[in-house]
């Protein structure tokens, strides 16, 4: 028989969250021009209009990227506090339950 149990593990989720967002910090601090030669080192127009035009892409492309591992954490992020405040939830209302249970009196 299939087994429909479901569990999250919301410390992974958190720390997945955390490593995405490192790694667009770490983007950030480094930027795709200190990583290419400059006009001077390359000694010539034409190569460096083409190096140029490949720094100015590859740093759209990060940028673009980092935007969407940023948009990645934060919903990551949202989700596994979603699933804590269900979580936290679920369990003041099963021992508010237990609470009433313990209560009740069956006989006297």
């Amino acid at each position: 028989m299939t087994s429909y149990d479901f569990e999250v593990d919301l410390q992974s989720m958190g720390a997945a969250a955390q490593g995405l967002n490192d790694t667009v910090k770490l983007f950030k601090d480094k930027d795709v021009e200190d990583l290419v030669p400059s006009k001077d080192d390359v000694g010539h127009d034409a190569v460096w209009e083409a190096v140029d035009e490949f720094k100015n892409r590859w740093e759209e492309g990060v940028n673009n990227l980092c935007q969407d591992v940023e948009e990645m954490a934060g919903r990551l992020g949202k989700i596994a506090m979603n699933y804590f405040e269900t979580d936290k939830a679920g369990q003041d209302s099963l021992k508010a339950l237990a609470s009433t249970i313990a209560a009740v009196k069956v006989m006297d």
